[in-house]
């Protein structure tokens, strides 16, 4: 039978306002009695001291209080006990605050030699292996002074066992390193059994699916577990404990992958060792203990940086499953590609569910490969032990790579090859190598390895291995980051300093080819004959530790992220032929911060010239016949000269240098998030966090946001390696070194919960609410729009995790449109898109409205009001106030117009008022207005509501034979004069086809019809209609467009716009593909211009300029392909 549990029941301990806590000492401990199954308890440790406290093996300051408890009768027990701190704000901390237990049935025996094991508080604690019916003693202390702020030192205490499935330990999603142990636990009776190995020692766990998927992981497991083999069951339930199904096994691995759950269903974890008898019934608690991780996390919300923003935060791989992740690439296949340095793999990891398969495992020793030419790619040398810096680092995809008819499955890799040996402080030698792979897409493995490059050189220090790929004119290359190789500085002080050495390859970036060429050298293939250095891949010098790359692809830029000495981590825009200056130039050249330092170690020697003079440095790079010296296009805290030159003198140690080590680094291209189309987004080493910069015009300077250079995001005390953006510019990818950060927190808010080796994915949800309104900045712009245009806003997604979340709609700059919250409705997808008229105020009857219109359409229609807030530019509302028939004399004047329109230029319909309750400034250069809706369409902005002078009930159009009948039907006509019924070939330029004259004034329903009677004889296949209706005091409303779907005309050609002001599109319908010839003549027969089309049969287009032609007649003669036509057109 399994035996009792050990079951906590804690008192409440009532403390005195002021005085000290009555356990303080071990003879007065607060003696708990074992009841039910999970049970909590409050402590206190103000003015807590160590007197009559034994000597601890976790630290010698001992502040305590004290508890006992008793076992149950009946055998072995097994106990968690766990501590948090309550107090907010609070003295104690994670890491300052511990619990100790101690085999010991008296206070006199509660001494070191009987300790069971003294822990911080920062995670469970378990301790098995307990006797039966005997007094335990364990006491809670602190190492801070517990004198003051009588407020700050509340806890609570929470003892459970988790050695029944009845008492399974309840597990969150997202839990990562959750400690356990084997130690002292008994077999469970009644499980059904299914997975390999004797469960004569398990203990229970139970967590509810956030998702259909999860992973689950046990860490640092054991030497003894290990040895009898670590093993996970999981069970399905529908009732509990009574009603286990076996769902998963794990066998020779500690990840177990589950699909198929079902969301919000209970799942039971049984983890017990593989082999048979009780493991931690006479072993050691240490060589029973393992970690569990349940990734992903539940969604959790976190909102990030002083933009305000919400995010969606999920753990995909838990801490310590992968040996220090170093890039992470989102791949043209929808999964992520890791490279692990430490581990020596790449994985392909699901970007929602985190599983993940190996592509490549070049390991010293590994299997992977089998024939000798390939296994001789493994790493000759144990990379975790050897310490060098990065390891299989670099990562960089082929852009045709799974390309679905150019397919160019290549994936470049470097890594360090070879250990060369060495010491301080002459140095510490490698090799680095970069190698291309074939990626097999139904093996889902990288293949048949080429060198490209295997004689780099690697260090412990500044090996910087980064790749990216990015187009020289109309071509790609592979780019490469070599450092510095840490020379002058550490265990490398004395190596010597070649990043101005263009015959080097250290401290430089290099280019290559991406496929070989002809030449006869196998390895002059790979380098590209225009690079700047005869034979050499050397592309530009003077780069210390480049660790990121980022491409601008549109405007065909390279950035590099690189370390700084001290100070001024560098943003360096990428050009071929130039010098960066180190280690003669940090930084800017003209603040000359970095005079009499080094970019070295300090008070010892160096490789590292002194800097004497930064600007005749830089000055005199650009005597020299080759390679320019270029400022870096931003540079991080440029410390002032006399601060910097303390730190180098001081060394105060790299907690107190102004850098944060900038590493990964990605451009932001998408749309999605305001204020973050073109930005750098850069991942920091030192504070663990990520920095947004944001690119000025043409991307070659950096603008502020909100009045600062960088805005930051996630701070952890992890460091942050490497970021990758999805396609949908929603969600985000970072990767986490496994040690934390030289600096800590400190530096950034708020902190997200450590989790070294992580991959986390944060997904961009909107804004909070305050008091009704969105907490976005006021310093991101409206957007601007394009005269005379109908343009898309982004299409967002509003659902259960952002439904009372302020979800923004950007322009195509990134810039705000508007925001809706859903206030609990779902609305799903969600389009949208805006017109901007560039005229004069608009005018529909005898209503003025603003020169905006704002159309959105949900999938869903809301089932209760929404809220939204709809942004103006200021010079918009100008235009409107001026107007001295608008009704407008302030934003408060304005409210939210609303009807059925299609997005277009004008109000196609009456528009009805929306109850406007927010009109405010929004910045410098803008208004928003906000109210509740209860559907959607669009929006229009005036002082009262939009009434036609004629209610359009009816517009529709039909094909017969070769004319198209249109007819309408309107009423409540008032002062209307007549129709325009104009057609359009391409939805844009409209051409007037008939008048119709109206009733005048009329509240009866009339009908009116016009025929086209040249319907058919338009080249083209669909034909657009609209009305323009007249009033008789000369204004016009436009009506919504009808189109009509004509046969295939063939044989036919037409010019539009005709008259044409410069540039004629001409439109041919052919019988079949060939190849036609065309002349423009003037009136008199003169030819101006001719040429010839390749068309195929269908539609075809071509244009001619004739923007320098003189005012006149025009025709244009068409022959060939079964073509021969003369069309007339009128230059205006």
């Amino acid at each position: 039978m399994k035996q009792p549990l050990l079951c906590l029941l804690f008192i409440v301990i009532v403390q005195q306002a002021t005085g000290q806590t009555a356990n303080n000492l071990c003879a007065s401990a607060v003696n708990l009695t074992p009841s039910g199954t999970f049970i909590t308890a409050t402590g206190d440790l103000y003015l807590a001291n160590a007197t009559g406290s034994p000597t601890s093996t976790c630290n010698a300051t001992r502040n305590d209080v004290w508890y006992r408890f008793t076992t149950p009768v009946g055998g072995i027990t097994f106990a968690t006990i766990s501590v948090t701190l309550t107090s907010n704000p609070s003295s104690l901390t994670s890491t300052n605050t511990f619990i100790e237990l101690y085999n010991a049935t008296t206070c006199a025996n509660a001494t070191a030699v009987n300790t069971l094991g003294c822990f911080n508080v920062s995670a469970k604690r378990s301790w098995g292996g307990l006797a039966a019916n005997t007094i335990y003693y364990f006491r809670v202390f602190t190492t801070a002074g517990t004198g003051s702020n009588p407020s700050r030192w509340g806890f609570t205490v929470t003892g459970e066992s988790n050695n029944e499935c009845s008492s399974a330990t309840s597990v969150v999603p997202g839990t990562t390193n959750l400690m356990g142990s084997l130690f002292g636990a008994t077999a469970s009776s009644g499980i059904p059994t299914g997975c390999l190995g004797d469960p004569d020692d398990d203990v229970w766990y139970r967590f509810i699916a956030p998702a259909s998927y999860a992973t689950i992981t046990l860490g640092s497991v054991g030497a003894n577990l290990a040895t009898s083999g670590a093993r996970m069951q999981v069970f399905s339930q529908t009732t509990g404990c009574g009603s286990l199904v076996s769902f998963a096994c794990n066998t020779q691995t500690n990840v177990l992958n589950l699909t198929g759950l079902d969301i919000n269903s209970t799942y039971y974890i049984r983890v017990y060792g593989h082999g048979t008898g009780n493991l931690g019934a006479s072993t050691a608690n240490a060589g029973s203990v393992f970690t569990l991780s349940i990734t992903p996390s539940a969604p959790t919300n976190v909102t990030a940086g002083r933009m305000k923003e919400v995010y969606r935060q999920i753990i995909l791989s838990a801490p310590g499953v992968l040996a220090d992740p170093w890039e992470v690439t989102y791949g043209p296949d929808g999964y992520l590609w890791i490279t692990e340095s430490k581990g020596s793999r790449i994985y392909r990891m699901h970007p929602t569910t985190g599983v993940r398969d190996t592509l490549l495992n070049i390991s010293q020793g590994s299997t992977f490969f089998t024939l000798p030419a390939e296994t001789a790619f493994n790493l000759t040398f144990d990379v975790a032990a050897s310490g060098p810096q990065g390891g299989l680092a670099g990562l960089a995809l082929h852009p045709n790579l799974l390309h679905p008819t150019d397919p160019k499955n290549f994936v470049y890799v470097s890594y360090i090859h070879t250990s060369n040996g060495g010491s301080s402080p002459t140095g510490i030698f490698f090799t680095n190598r970069i190698a291309r792979f074939n990626y097999n897409p139904t093996t889902k493995k990288l293949e048949s390895p080429i060198s490209i490059c295997d004689t780099i050189r690697g260090s412990n220090d500044h090996n910087s291995q980064r790749m990216a790929i990015a187009k020289v004119g109309d071509s790609s290359f592979l780019f490469y980051a070599a450092g510095d190789m840490g020379s002058g500085q550490f265990s490398n002080r004395d190596r010597p300093m070649r990043a101005q050495d263009s015959t080097s390859y250290e401290g430089k970036i290099l280019r290559f080819r991406l496929v070989p060429d002809a030449d006869v050298n196998t390895y002059q293939r790979w380098i590209p004959n225009d690079n700047p250095y005869t034979n050499s891949a050397v592309w530009c010098i003077g780069i210390r530790n480049n660790q990121g790359f980022a491409v601008d692809t549109l405007n065909k830029i390279l950035y590099g992220s690189s370390h700084g000495p001290y100070s001024d981590d560098e943003i360096n825009i990428i050009q071929r032929y130039k010098n960066y200056g180190h280690p003669l130039v940090i930084g800017y050249k003209a603040d000359d911060n970095y005079n009499t330092s080094t970019a070295g170690a300090s008070n010892t020697t160096s490789s590292c010239p002194m800097i004497n003079d930064e600007s005749f440095n830089a000055d005199s790079i650009n005597t020299r016949p080759y390679a320019k010296y270029k400022d870096p296009l931003f540079s991080a805290y440029a410390e002032p000269q006399a601060s910097l030159h303390n730190i180098w003198l001081t060394n105060p140690g790299n907690g107190g240098w102004p850098s944060e080590g900038w590493s990964g680094m990605d451009f932001y291209s998408n749309n999605i998030i305001p204020n973050w189309k073109n930005s750098l987004i850069v991942s920091s080493l030192k504070w663990g966090r990520i920095l947004k910069l944001k690119l000025g015009a043409g991307d070659t300077t950096i603008v502020k946001t909100a009045g600062f250079d960088t805005v930051s995001y996630f701070g952890s005390t992890n460091r942050f390696r490497d970021i990758a953006f999805s396609p949908n510019g929603r969600d985000m990818y970072v990767v986490m070194d496994r040690s934390a950060t030289t600096s800590g927190p400190s530096a950034a808010s708020p902190v997200v919960p450590a989790c070294g080796g992580c991959v986390q994915k944060y997904s961009f949800l909107g804004y909070s609410d305050v008091a009704g309104k969105s907490s976005i900045s006021d310093s991101i712009y409206v957007t601007a729009g394009s005269p005379g245009s109908c343009l898309p806003g982004t299409t967002i997604i509003i659902d259960s995790m952002n439904t009372n979340l302020w979800v923004p709609i950007t322009g195509p700059e990134g810039n705000i449109m508007a925001e809706i919250k859903a206030n609990g409705n779902i609305l799903d997808t969600i389009r949208s898109s805006f017109y901007v008229h560039g005229g004069p105020t608009r005018v529909t009857g005898s209503k003025r409205y603003l020169n905006r219109n704002i159309t959105i359409n949900p999938k869903n229609t809301p089932v209760t009001p929404v809220s939204i807030r709809l942004y103006i530019s200021k010079a918009e509302f100008d235009t409107l106030d001026a107007n001295p028939l608008s009704g407008i004399s302030s934003i408060g004047d304005l409210k939210i117009l609303k009807n059925s329109d299609t997005c277009g230029n004008v109000a196609y319909s009456n528009a009805t008022a929306v109850t406007t309750g927010v009109a405010l400034a929004h910045g410098e250069f803008g208004y928003v207005l906000g109210g509740d809706v209860s559907s959607f369409s669009t929006f229009y902005f005036g002082s009262a509501p939009i009434t036609l002078p004629v209610n359009l009930l009816t517009f529709t159009g039909e094909l017969q034979g070769n004319a198209t009948l249109l007819e309408w039907k309107t009423t409540q006509e008032t002062n209307t004069s007549h129709f325009v019924v104009e057609r359009s070939l391409d939805g844009n330029n409209y051409s007037a086809i008939g008048n119709v004259a109206a009733a005048g004034s009329s509240n009866s329903t009339i009908q009116y019809n016009l025929i086209d009677h040249e319907a058919g004889q338009q080249p083209t296949t669909i034909l657009y209609y609209r009305l323009k209706m007249m009033d008789r005091d000369g204004q016009f409303t436009y009506s919504n467009v009808i189109t009509i779907v004509l046969p295939t005309m063939t044989g036919k050609i037409a010019v539009t716009p005709n008259p044409v002001a410069s540039r004629a599109r001409v439109l041919i319908t052919a019988t079949r593909d060939g190849k036609t010839q065309w002349k423009l003549t003037d009136n008199s027969g003169r030819v101006i211009s001719n040429g010839s089309e390749n068309i195929r049969k269908g539609n075809n287009q071509f244009y001619i300029d004739m923007n320098k032609l003189s005012a006149g007649v025009y025709y244009l003669n068409v022959n060939g392909a079964g073509i021969d036509n003369l069309v007339k057109i009128q230059k205006q």
